[in-house]
């Protein structure tokens, strides 16, 4: 399960830093065009021509320490997208691990804890959502769903549904393997991700409800 979620980190810090590689690219690009900041002016020049390098060279300076600052706040976000993908998947996987050993036990169902669990897992699947899948243009649409009400005979089916789609999604090779490409299985992981979301949010919602019964 460790290598598997390093795999995932690995691929969503490919995906987060290819945004902003292109900015440090030509930021880099741009300041070793520039003429060092110890070069001065040639042999001859003006007083005029003195002050202007003077000026192009703390010019140069200052851009390049707001480049480099730049640079920095970019891989500081990278590396708190990366932290934060890592948290919600470990914790999906864990809450999910004790749905399945209280519904192989058998035991009463707890709807004050299942409205609890699935309200995390709703949580932090659509974390996931915001940094694994691009904004669809029909996405409001899709969202505007009929609400399923699941009945107590129901409840149990629907958990054992949400825990076998969560394991489904984790264990996609498009995660486990990310230096293969296969755009069936990306896209039934961003199905999967989609599932969890509104089979965690249903269930949250009836739980609540059969709670206060």
């Amino acid at each position: 399960m460790k290598h598997q979620r390093s795999h995932l980190i690995t691929r969503i810090s490919w995906r987060l830093a290819a945004n902003i590689c292109s900015l440090i690219i030509m930021a880099s690009a741009a300041l070793a065009q520039q003429a060092p900041p110890g070069v001065g002016p040639p042999p001859g020049a003006t007083p005029k021509e003195r002050t202007q390098d003077m000026q192009n060279r703390e010019w140069r300076l200052r851009n390049g320490e707001r480049d480099a600052a730049q640079a920095q706040v970019n891989q500081q976000r990278v590396q708190a997208a990366i932290e934060i993908v890592k948290q919600d998947f470990k914790r999906i996987q864990i809450i999910r691990n004790k749905m399945v050993d209280n519904l192989v036990a058998n035991k009463p169902l707890d709807y004050k804890l299942i409205s609890e669990q699935t309200e995390e897992i709703n949580k932090r699947a659509h974390q996931l959502k915001t940094f694994l899948m691009p904004p669809a243009p029909d996405e409001k649409e899709k969202e505007q769903k009929t609400e399923v009400e699941y009945k107590p005979v129901e409840m149990k089916g629907a958990l054992v549904k949400l825990c076998n789609t969560i394991f489904n999604f984790t264990e996609n090779p498009v995660l486990k393997t990310p230096d293969v490409v296969d755009v069936q299985q990306s896209a039934k992981a961003g199905r999967d991700l989609l599932s969890i979301i509104e089979l965690s949010g249903d269930i949250k919602r009836s739980a609540e409800k059969l709670g206060k019964e």
